[in-house]
């Protein structure tokens, strides 16, 4: 295990020095366009005072002064991921966060970012390098079964909490509108790092997830045992493009 840990350390090394020489790669703030998606979502509850420890000062969680408050978490796979103008590759993203009153006034939801993780290197080192403790997490599975309308997400190593999400999943072909969802992060220097996704047009399908995990990890403590459903907001969505704006506030 410590021998993994040193490769994926170098190679990690390797590819940020390779990101810090492109220009394109250089300049802040940046986009990032995805394609031909799916994705899940999940609004659950979680104790306040655990959330809270998550949350610095400056970001609201939305069941302050309550004993629980929201919390979301967003699985998806794309055909098309692309980072700053660079070729598109596939790849998957899974967030966790908590749902906060909204900093600036805008977004259809707003979220502290708790764990980020993706399967693409560009995007993982791009919100690296703005601050975001974006995870590199390569073999993230990510298995759709449309015979028997069923999602299985697995966070393995070196993802950290790990976690899988799994259930039924009712799928919809039929765009309702657009949305707006805007994911935030504070850095470790104190700047703000918003995520502004746009989905010009989402189809909103059904799930019934259940997210599970160690008891004794970070995410086991959050939730408050080893597995928790979603009563909020289950959904199984998919869009043809959405692009993400990355902006330091």
């Amino acid at each position: 295990m410590k021998l993994y840990r040193v490769i994926f350390s170098l190679f990690l090394c390797l590819a940020i020095q390779t990101v810090l020489a492109s220009e394109t790669m250089a300049s802040w703030p940046f986009q990032a366009a995805f394609s031909n998606c799916v994705e899940s979502i999940g609004v659950g509850l979680a104790p306040t005072a655990n959330v809270s420890a998550h949350v610095p000062a400056g970001f609201v969680p939305l069941g302050t002064g309550q004993p629980v408050t929201p919390l979301v978490v967003r699985t998806a796979r794309c055909g098309g991921i692309s980072v700053a103008g660079l070729p598109a590759r596939s790849g998957e993203v899974v967030q966790i966060g908590a749902v906060i009153v909204p900093p600036d006034g805008t977004g259809d939801i707003n979220n502290y970012s708790i764990w980020y993780y993706t399967s693409d290197l560009r995007l993982a080192l791009a919100l690296r390098l703005v601050g975001v403790d974006a995870q590199f997490v390569p073999n993230i599975d990510y298995v759709l079964d449309p015979g028997n309308n069923s999602l299985l997400v697995r966070v393995p190593r070196p993802g950290r909490p790990r976690f899988s999400l799994s259930g039924p999943v009712t799928p919809s072909s039929q765009p309702v509108g657009s949305f707006l969802a805007n994911w935030w992060q504070k850095t470790s220097n104190g700047t703000a790092v918003k995520m502004s996704t746009n989905v010009p047009a989402i189809a909103i399908g059904g799930a019934d997830l259940t997210l599970t995990t160690s008891a004794e990890s970070s995410l086991g403590n959050l939730i408050g045992g080893s597995s928790t459903g979603f009563p909020i907001i289950q959904q199984f969505n998919s869009f043809a493009a959405a692009q993400m704006t990355v902006s330091t506030q």
